[in-house]
């Protein structure tokens, strides 16, 4: 199965990067093909639903996220929700050009969320942009996120948690992903 992670935080430090590689290795040594994205190092215009698709960033972008078999979110939480960045590329890359070129990249993924918080209060932060991937793009929801927050970082009990998590989310990714690897239909947009 080919992952692709796309770690959005633009933050130098960033503990969802960390993650993001984290994800990447567990996949890598499960036997996946897994590959971190970083939103950092192919930035998107400003979403104007048209010369934005000419982009370099939004053509690799586009392309790769087709090509997986399997999305994985690495966002930081801002704000109780998930940053700027990540929403800005599900705007442009699930978007359909004009011209009908491209249809837009996310249709029927599985998705997991990975996310990195400040304090353990903003779990469900995700849901509003988990919502939206299902019911816009008919993308699977993986029950398990891997959430921390700062504890998880420095205290020893909550570092094993972390990583107990991780293997268990990253183990349901795989299993919904190879499961849903036959299915027979495909979406488009539809309300």
């Amino acid at each position: 199965m080919r992952f692709v992670i796309i770690s959005s935080s633009l933050d130098a430090n960033s503990r969802s990067v960390k993650l993001a590689e984290e994800c990447r290795t567990y996949l890598a040594d499960q036997g996946h093909e897994a590959k971190v994205i970083s939103l950092k190092e192919h930035a998107l215009p400003p979403f104007d639903n048209d010369t934005v698709f000419q982009s370099k960033a939004y053509q690799f972008l586009h392309r790769e996220t087709r090509a997986a078999d399997s999305l994985i979110f690495a966002t930081p939480i801002y704000n109780w929700s998930c940053c700027a960045e990540l929403k800005k590329y599900i705007e442009a890359v699930g978007s359909t050009p004009g011209d009908g070129s491209l249809h837009g990249a996310f249709y029927d993924k599985v998705l997991t969320f990975v996310c990195a918080a400040g304090g353990s209060g903003s779990y469900m932060a995700y849901g509003s942009v988990a919502m939206s991937m299902m019911l816009d793009f008919k993308c699977v929801i993986n029950p398990y996120q891997l959430y921390v927050h700062n504890r998880h970082w420095d205290d020893p009990v909550m570092m094993t948690k972390k990583q107990e998590r991780l293997e268990k989310t990253m183990k349901v990714a795989i299993e919904l992903t190879q499961g849903l690897s036959n299915r027979t239909y495909t979406s488009t947009w539809e309300i």
